[in-house]
């Protein structure tokens, strides 16, 4: 036989879901007073630095600035003066260049009459000379003799001379000069003071 038990029989409790636990939010510290404090004066003394620079170097700009006004208008009173050392300089040159020329001529005058008086004193007997072309670096001698080696001498006459050196015969050919037979010659050299060095030495 089949029992049936109808009576209510108690229902099991379910165990209750679990809820998935929340997520902490951050918490937002706040820094204490005396950090902040701290902080101000930091932030105020930065402040303060920067502006005491800032005035230092407005002064110093300041005080440059009228350096250079005062600078530019002196500059600008010497430019006066400059201009007028300029003109004087130019003068100056001007002058040179016309004295210059004078000088050398008058050294150059005194030096080739020695020349001159170097070679009359040095011309062999039965010579004559033609022609004397001296500047201050050369000199041309053209002229006539009754033999080769009276050609020969003037020129070591010439050499022995501290003033004369380099002497060379460029031009010797025979020449009759009245129903004479004679020896026409040219002659070239240096004139200087390099012949007294060269023997000095």
């Amino acid at each position: 036989m089949i029992k049936i038990n109808l009576a209510p029989t108690a229902k099991k409790k379910r165990a209750p879901k679990r809820k998935a636990a929340k997520a902490a939010r951050p918490g937002i510290k706040l820094p204490s007073v005396q950090s902040t404090v701290l902080y101000i004066i930091g932030v105020v003394i930065v402040v303060v630095i920067i502006g005491i620079t800032l005035l230092i170097q407005l002064n110093q700009k300041g005080g440059l600035n009228k350096d250079i006004t005062h600078l530019n208008g002196r500059l600008e009173e010497l430019k006066v003066y400059r201009a007028t050392v300029d003109s004087l300089e130019k003068r100056e040159r001007e002058l040179a260049a016309l004295i210059n020329p004078i000088k050398e001529l008058n050294e150059n005058r005194f030096f080739i009459a020695h020349v001159l008086d170097e070679v009359a004193g040095r011309i062999p007997n039965f010579t004559w000379l033609k022609s004397l072309n001296v500047t201050s670096t050369d000199m041309t001698v053209k002229g006539v003799t009754a033999s080769n080696l009276l050609v020969a001498d003037f020129m070591n006459r010439l050499e022995e001379s501290d003033y004369i050196h380099n002497v060379d015969l460029t031009v010797l050919e025979k020449k009759a000069v009245e129903k004479q037979e004679m020896m026409e010659f040219t002659l070239t050299a240096n004139v200087g003071y390099q012949g007294l060095t060269a023997r000095q030495k």
